[in-house]
């Protein structure tokens, strides 16, 4: 079976930051969409697996490289495709180009199928997923960061409730929303002033309706790293990486 699956946007109004420019968040929400297109075209969706498998897919980890960010009314194509299939987890790669076919951003990923009821970690052959599914190789071939940093009270920076908005299909939090709580530390002058290289977030544990999270954050020289909590289970940790931007 074929591995690619390709797909064209345009930047609207309601995706771009104070500059015309794709935000962060909606960058993750464009992967997030085209991931979801690629598994419907082959038959592998959320709703499908739910259905049949009583199965669930959730990210662990993406990483987001960026070498320019799409303006307002741009056009941009995303082409995607699955790099390794392993017992338990799929990997895969999305490469966003603009118009001339330039290089914009690139993201790669792992997911995993959950069981609905245990909510543990299944086996990709006890799912519906195509057993011919072709991989290609990844051009990202770095490895994740090791997010292992200590965060103590004092790395505090806020906290937010999780609300029914926020909720997925899975019944979990979106993984764009906690996108969204770490981009909120970022302010207005540090994004007019800085450029995001890289962003690469792992999803440790489920956060549902009703729970308090808190975000911690620690800054060293032109990276951030954070950590998301509920009471004293990690959530999710994430690393930001960034320039200062040439004027």
């Amino acid at each position: 079976m074929s591995t690619e699956y390709e797909s064209k946007y345009e930047i609207s109004y309601t995706e771009i930051n104070q500059d015309l420019e794709l935000s962060l968040t909606n960058t993750i929400g464009i992967v997030q969409s085209i991931l979801t297109d690629y598994f419907v075209s082959f038959g592998s969706d959320n709703e499908t697996v739910k259905n049949k498998n009583n199965a669930l897919w959730v990210l662990s980890k993406t990483k987001v490289h960026f070498e320019k960010l799409p303006r307002w009314k741009d056009f941009i194509s995303g082409k995607s495709y699955t790099t390794k299939i392993k017992p338990i987890r799929v990997e895969m790669e999305t490469i966003f180009t603009n118009e001339k076919d330039e290089y914009l951003f690139g993201a790669k990923q792992e997911i995993c199928p959950i069981d609905i009821d245990t909510r543990k970690i299944r086996k990709i052959d006890t799912i519906q997923y195509p057993k011919d599914m072709e991989t290609k190789e990844a051009v990202d071939k770095e490895p994740y960061f090791r997010l292992n940093e200590v965060f103590t009270e004092e790395d505090f920076v806020y906290e937010q409730k999780i609300y029914s908005p926020d909720i997925d299909y899975s019944r979990h939090t979106n993984n764009a929303v906690y996108v969204r709580l770490l981009a909120n530390v970022l302010s207005c002058d540090f994004l007019d002033k800085n450029q995001i290289t890289d962003f690469e977030i792992h999803y440790i544990n489920e956060a549902l309706e009703g729970q308090v999270l808190r975000i911690y954050k620690k800054e060293r020289k032109q990276e951030m790293e954070f950590l998301i909590k509920e009471k004293d289970r990690e959530i999710t940790r994430a690393i930001l990486k960034y320039k200062e931007k040439m004027i």
